[in-house]
């Protein structure tokens, strides 16, 4: 068995000498594009990589965003709800007392204590 596998190793190098040169067309520097091969998947990793990181960076970056924006128009659209209700209570507390001085005003008492003051 020891002998079949010498001949048959034995003819692959003879063969391997004898047609070096067909071989070299056929296969050129196989292992030199191997490695670039090699080379270029780890290079397209790298930037596949990058790219998927930067999308998720640019997309957590979007979503903080829109919530800083959409909680900063909450609370400004509370606060002006807020101040509108206040300016409200204070217009008609305003306008009630202003209507009851109105009413209550007597010129003629107005007048007359003007000059018994004195």
């Amino acid at each position: 068995m020891f002998i079949k596998l010498g001949i048959i190793a034995g003819i692959v190098i003879l063969g391997g000498m004898i047609f070096s040169t067909e071989i070299n067309n056929i296969f050129p520097l196989t292992s030199a594009t191997v490695f670039d091969s090699l080379i270029d998947d780890v290079s397209n990793f790298g930037s596949i990589a990058s790219d998927s990181v930067e999308q998720r960076i640019d997309s957590s970056i979007d979503k903080i965003v829109d919530k800083t924006s959409n909680s900063i128009t909450n609370e400004i659209s509370e606060a002006g709800n807020k101040i509108t209700n206040e300016v409200s209570e204070v217009k008609e507390s305003s306008q009630k007392i202003i209507s009851e001085e109105i009413s209550n005003f007597n010129p003629i008492e107005s007048i007359k204590n003007i000059f018994t003051d004195w």
